[in-house]
């Protein structure tokens, strides 16, 4: 499937902001009336959605800019750089979510709830149609740690009707508060996931859906390679991977040696997507006991000094 267009992802992400802007102010009315900490903790971190998406909508922004001598591989880490603030930031929200909950465990207070249940509707329903808007628009791991924002406010809504309905039905004054303990544990779910996997990702970490040795059993099964060593594969956001390798190769011809580092591309373009590969062929006599991964703490004795290199544990 193709994915949207850079203009389509924006127009998207600024829909979504005004949505969730008017949701939250919806939810800060309903809480303040209903006296809900549920609403009000939802609220809070629709607010906090909105600032993120105005970080995303920046981040598509700048990965629209071209590549230049500062900035040689473009700008597509902006979107990982806000994937990690947003799971920082939500992790933050998810305290101070159960925080409130367990003072209204401990004290507990009358909740309206038919305000309670009538915005937590309108809520749930508004913060789907988003998180379907967002699904769709692209835009790499930014985007879809926004859009995983807004499914997490819609499951939180849902609960927060819930709650509503077992307080009209029951008259259990705690449940605004059972309820407010569940949206922090979502919160901090979804949270831990998108840090891990973003630092993952700034951490220069090989795309978890790759096998490294796969990939080097594929190339060295290429016509003419006869090794491969100093192998790295990494991401440069969630979309655009990329790769650099050195690939020992006979003496041969020059046109003969650059069909085969084309074939080198065209396969893991094709079968891995890895989009950008810099292959570097060499000889049998210049790559003895080459490291399939390169341990950059002596990678300058090996080429300047004639070292041996070791392969990394």
């Amino acid at each position: 499937m193709t994915a949207p267009a850079p203009a389509t992802t924006l127009s998207r992400v600024r829909l979504a902001i005004a949505a969730v802007v008017g949701i939250a102010t919806l939810e800060i009315v309903g809480g303040v009336m209903s006296g809900s900490v549920a609403l009000l903790s939802d609220a809070g971190h629709l607010v906090t959605d909105s600032a993120t998406l105005g970080l995303t909508w920046y981040a598509v922004s700048s990965s629209r800019r071209p590549a230049g001598a500062r900035h040689t591989y473009g700008h597509h880490r902006g979107g990982i750089v806000v994937a990690a603030l947003n799971g920082v930031v939500l992790v933050l929200i998810a305290g101070a979510i159960a925080l409130g909950a367990v003072t209204r465990l401990q004290h507990p207070v009358a909740v309206a709830a038919v305000p309670v249940i009538v915005v937590g509707m309108i809520a749930l329903f508004a913060n789907v149609a988003i998180a379907v808007l967002l699904k769709g628009a692209g835009g790499g791991l930014g985007v879809r740690s926004a859009a995983l924002h807004i499914a997490a406010d819609a499951l939180t809504d849902a609960a927060v009707v819930v709650g509503g309905l077992a307080l009209l039905a029951f008259g259990w004054t705690r449940a605004d508060a059972v309820v407010s303990l569940l949206i922090a544990a979502l919160v901090l779910i979804g949270a831990v996931g998108l840090v891990r996997e973003a630092l993952h990702i700034l951490n220069e970490g090989t795309p978890r859906d790759l096998d490294i040795e796969t990939v080097r059993a594929r190339i060295a099964a290429l016509p003419g390679i006869e090794g491969v060593h100093d192998l790295h594969i990494w991401s440069l956001d969630r979309e655009h991977r990329a790769l650099s390798a050195h690939v020992t190769v006979a003496d041969r011809p020059l046109g003969e040696v650059t069909a085969m580092i084309r074939a080198v591309e065209l396969l893991l373009c094709s079968d891995f997507g890895i989009d950008h590969a810099t292959v570097q062929p060499e000889c049998p006599s210049c790559t003895d006991d080459a490291p399939l991964y390169c341990d950059v703490s002596v990678h300058h004795d090996v080429v300047h000094q004639g070292g041996s290199g070791r392969r990394a544990e």
